[in-house]
Protein backbone atom coordinates (compact mmCIF):
# COMPACT_ATOMS: atom_id res chain seq x y z
CA UNK A 1 0.00 0.00 0.00
CA UNK A 2 1.16 3.79 -0.93
CA UNK A 3 1.56 6.38 1.30
CA UNK A 4 -0.75 9.39 0.42
CA UNK A 5 1.50 12.41 -1.38
CA UNK A 6 1.94 15.50 0.84
CA UNK A 7 2.77 17.25 -1.64
CA UNK A 8 -0.61 17.97 -3.26
CA UNK A 9 -1.30 18.67 0.82
CA UNK A 10 1.22 21.89 0.75
CA UNK A 11 0.41 22.96 -2.53
CA UNK A 12 -3.24 23.06 -1.01
CA UNK A 13 -2.34 24.67 1.99
CA UNK A 14 0.31 27.13 0.39
CA UNK A 15 -2.83 28.12 -1.93
CA UNK A 16 -5.05 28.81 1.17
CA UNK A 17 -2.85 30.45 3.07
CA UNK A 18 -2.28 32.93 -0.24
CA UNK A 19 -5.71 33.72 -0.49
CA UNK A 20 -6.16 34.37 2.80
CA UNK A 21 -3.67 37.05 2.84
CA UNK A 22 -5.09 38.51 -0.78
CA UNK A 23 -8.69 38.96 1.14
CA UNK A 24 -9.27 42.87 1.04
CA UNK A 25 -9.15 43.87 4.91
CA UNK A 26 -12.59 44.71 5.87
CA UNK A 27 -13.22 48.39 6.84
CA UNK A 28 -13.53 49.72 10.13
CA UNK A 29 -17.18 51.51 10.70
CA UNK A 30 -17.66 54.45 13.41
CA UNK A 31 -20.16 53.27 16.37
CA UNK A 32 -23.29 55.26 16.64
CA UNK A 33 -24.46 56.84 19.21
CA UNK A 34 -28.33 57.12 20.49
CA UNK A 35 -30.40 60.15 21.29
CA UNK A 36 -33.83 60.15 22.01
CA UNK A 37 -35.56 64.01 21.72
CA UNK A 38 -38.57 64.49 23.00
CA UNK A 39 -40.85 67.53 21.50
CA UNK A 40 -42.85 70.41 23.17
CA UNK A 41 -46.36 69.01 23.88
CA UNK A 42 -48.96 70.27 21.45
CA UNK A 43 -52.43 72.10 22.42
CA UNK A 44 -55.40 70.37 22.56
CA UNK A 45 -55.78 68.53 18.56
CA UNK A 46 -52.55 70.07 17.82
CA UNK A 47 -49.24 67.99 16.58
CA UNK A 48 -45.87 67.58 18.62
CA UNK A 49 -42.45 67.67 16.52
CA UNK A 50 -39.34 66.66 17.90
CA UNK A 51 -36.51 67.18 15.86
CA UNK A 52 -32.65 66.00 15.63
CA UNK A 53 -29.54 68.38 16.38
CA UNK A 54 -27.40 69.16 13.75
CA UNK A 55 -24.97 66.04 12.63
CA UNK A 56 -27.41 63.49 13.52
CA UNK A 57 -29.83 61.46 11.44
CA UNK A 58 -33.40 59.66 12.16
CA UNK A 59 -33.41 56.81 13.06
CA UNK A 60 -36.60 56.17 14.49
CA UNK A 61 -39.79 57.68 16.83
CA UNK A 62 -42.95 57.65 18.37
CA UNK A 63 -45.34 59.41 20.71
CA UNK A 64 -46.69 59.79 24.39
CA UNK A 65 -50.43 60.46 24.80
CA UNK A 66 -50.59 63.16 27.36
CA UNK A 67 -53.54 62.48 30.37
CA UNK A 68 -56.22 64.59 28.63
CA UNK A 69 -55.92 62.76 24.91
CA UNK A 70 -58.97 60.91 24.15
CA UNK A 71 -59.74 59.12 21.01
CA UNK A 72 -57.12 58.33 18.22
CA UNK A 73 -53.95 59.53 17.12
CA UNK A 74 -54.20 61.10 13.90
CA UNK A 75 -50.61 61.20 12.49
CA UNK A 76 -47.27 59.42 14.04
CA UNK A 77 -44.38 59.19 11.66
CA UNK A 78 -41.41 61.39 10.19
CA UNK A 79 -41.61 64.21 9.07
CA UNK A 80 -41.66 65.38 5.47
CA UNK A 81 -37.85 66.32 5.55
CA UNK A 82 -37.08 63.02 7.38
CA UNK A 83 -35.03 65.32 10.22
CA UNK A 84 -37.75 64.18 13.07
CA UNK A 85 -40.80 63.06 13.83
CA UNK A 86 -44.41 64.09 14.34
CA UNK A 87 -47.70 63.09 15.97
CA UNK A 88 -51.11 64.32 16.17
CA UNK A 89 -53.54 63.57 18.50
CA UNK A 90 -57.04 63.32 17.37
CA UNK A 91 -58.31 65.27 21.03
CA UNK A 92 -56.27 66.20 23.78
CA UNK A 93 -52.15 67.00 24.01
CA UNK A 94 -49.74 64.23 22.99
CA UNK A 95 -45.61 64.31 23.03
CA UNK A 96 -43.45 63.11 20.06
CA UNK A 97 -40.15 61.96 20.24
CA UNK A 98 -37.16 61.03 17.84
CA UNK A 99 -34.16 58.73 18.10
CA UNK A 100 -31.52 60.41 16.59
CA UNK A 101 -27.98 58.54 15.83
CA UNK A 102 -24.48 60.21 15.37
CA UNK A 103 -21.68 58.75 13.98
CA UNK A 104 -18.57 58.61 16.97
Amino acid sequence: MRAPSTGLLLAAAVLTAATVAAAPAVPAFAAETAKVVTGAPSGPGGASTATCPAGTHLTGGGYRLQPDAAGPVRANGPTADATGWSAQAERGSVVAFAVCETED
